[in-house]
């Protein structure tokens, strides 16, 4: 029971935590002054639809009780809010403040009828808010019920600065676990609190146009942010030493350590851009939306849909031997990147660990050596 009590008092160091209320309208000053960071990547991946938002606003009007919002102190003395965006968000959209990422207001939509408040239904804050004709007619709340709905109250937990930036993030992973975030829409949020720029660098990859048709990826995963991770996926396992691999328990550990390490420690974010962006039209140029599907030495097809074992393979394999593949012509490069794709499929090793059922340690360092053996620039296929 002592090392408990120990580890106890240690952890709980890492932690420093404070209580505030305060009113709607001081958060919404808060957040007019730039003091309260709800940032708008986050909104878009805990979008409310209408309904949950005019619950919210009923529940304001009625006094029940908001569970409070957790915020992360930064250095500067700005709050991050850490679970809460929609609440706010609603709030401060109802009215008529919310900004998106290009600084332009959200116009809100007028409420529906509550469960309790019936007359809800078309009410908005301000009139002059909303140019939207399809509603006949708004109901504007009376000066009295704006006073009532900006001096109702807010729990605020506050994670002081002081605290461990890894507790923030576990803080941020427990409290959002009942929202079914995908791992890497919590790794987005982990990005947006750490650094905002390099998220929206991620994001651009991820964009890329030649990239996209060779992961082909399906829309529901799409929605839950895979294309990020795929694109995370291969800037980790290229930036990797085979030893880095070697005991990986977890992907996505390793990836959320990974990427962590770039924001801290940096990336050449131009060399990285380039790389991948080359890689992937060379891909493209090759076998499109063929690249990453699975190729069949029999009937010398490419069927199914993206394996992810070929992605790590092919990806990082490309791109540890980059300056080759870039020192080719284009005609000749394509032709021998088709041939060695192929080959991967024929690989004994890479036959035997692929699959997205193998652990990662199982799996992933032999996709790496695959890879890099058979992208090298003076590999020889195997005659047998």
């Amino acid at each position: 029971m002592r090392l408990l009590q120990d580890e106890i008092i240690e952890r709980s160091q890492e932690i420093h935590t404070d209580r505030y209320s305060m009113a709607i309208n001081e958060a919404f000053s808060m957040y007019q002054d730039g003091d309260l960071e709800i940032h708008p990547e986050f909104q878009r991946i805990f979008q409310w639809n209408l309904k949950q938002q005019s619950r919210l606003i009923e529940s304001v009007f009625l006094g029940i009780p908001i569970p409070p919002i957790f915020v992360a102190a930064r250095q500067d003395g700005v709050w991050d809010v850490v679970d809460g965006v929609q609440r706010l968000s609603t709030l401060f959209r109802f009215m008529g403040a919310l900004k998106d990422t290009d600084g332009n207001k959200d116009t809100p939509d007028p409420l529906m009828s509550g469960d309790y408040l019936k007359s809800l239904k078309g009410t908005v804050w301000d009139s002059g808010n909303h140019t939207d004709n399809s509603h006949e007619e708004y109901t504007e709340l009376t000066e009295a019920q704006k006073r009532f709905f900006k001096r109702a109250r807010l729990d605020f937990q506050i994670v002081q600065h002081t605290s461990d930036e890894q507790a923030k993030f576990d803080l941020f992973q427990r409290l959002n676990s009942g929202t079914h975030l995908s791992e890497q829409e919590a790794r987005n949020c982990l990005a947006v609190m750490l650094d905002p720029e390099f998220f929206r660098w991620l994001q651009s990859l991820a964009k890329f146009p030649a990239f996209l048709e060779t992961v082909s990826l399906s829309e529901r995963r799409e929605e839950q942010s895979y294309g990020t991770e795929v694109a995370l996926r291969f800037l980790c396992l290229v930036s990797a030493e085979k030893s880095d691999l070697s005991g990986m328990k977890d992907v996505s550990e390793f990836l959320t350590s990974r990427m962590r390490k770039f924001i801290e420690e940096g990336i050449d974010r131009d060399f990285e851009k380039q790389r991948f962006e080359h890689i992937f039209d060379w891909l493209s140029e090759a076998l499109g939306d063929s690249a990453f599907r699975r190729y069949s030495p029999e009937s010398k097809k490419f069927t199914m849909a993206f394996t992810v074992s070929a992605y790590e393979a092919i990806t990082t394999g490309i791109g540890l031997n980059y300056e080759y593949w870039n020192s080719l012509g284009s005609e000749n490069r394509a032709t021998l990147l088709t041939g060695r794709i192929k080959e991967v499929w024929k690989d004994p090793t890479f036959r035997s660990r692929m699959g997205a059922g193998k652990s990662a340690d199982l799996r992933i360092p032999h996709m790496y050596e695959v890879g890099k053996r058979i992208f090298s620039g003076d590999w020889v296929a195997d005659s047998k």
